[in-house]
């Protein structure tokens, strides 16, 4: 889906690469300047606590989530499991929630990673390809909307 650019200027974005295990956050201020990745969230029994609570903490107008969309537009597990966080997460916030194509935000990340000289043991550590992943995501949203 691309989001319309209306639906999003001046606003505080916040955008989530969902995974089974952890969930990666990035986030922007209103003028769309600076994307900040922020910690992980875990996904387990406290995620929608600590979700909500950053929510709010970061005064987010807007929430973006990455989907692992297929070049042949078939679904896959994962991609089930996705909708069925958005879906929710639209039952729990009252903020615009947008879904985007995000194939291959991971393999970006590990690129990106290298490229700037990031050292193995940092790459490798959890979660730090999931919040570069969130950071690709919000950043290509805000760059389309330009």
């Amino acid at each position: 889906m691309s989001i319309p650019s209306d639906a999003i200027r001046g606003k505080r974005l916040l955008a989530l690469d969902y995974g089974d295990a952890r969930i990666g956050v990035a986030v922007c201020d209103e003028l769309h300047i600076v994307v900040s990745t922020r910690p992980v969230i875990n996904n387990d029994a406290t995620m929608w606590d600590v979700l909500l609570r950053r929510l709010a903490d970061d005064r987010i107008d807007v929430v973006i989530v990455g989907v692992p969309r297929k070049l042949d537009d078939t679904s896959s597990p994962i991609i089930e499991r996705i909708l069925a966080f958005i879906a929710e997460l639209k039952q729990r916030t009252v903020r615009p929630v947008f879904d985007v194509d995000e194939a291959f935000t991971t393999q970006r990340a590990r690129e990106l990673m290298i490229s700037s000289g990031t050292s193995k043991k940092r790459r490798s550590a959890k979660g730090t390809k999931d919040q570069v992943a969130a950071a690709i995501i919000l950043q290509d949203v805000i760059d389309e909307s330009r």
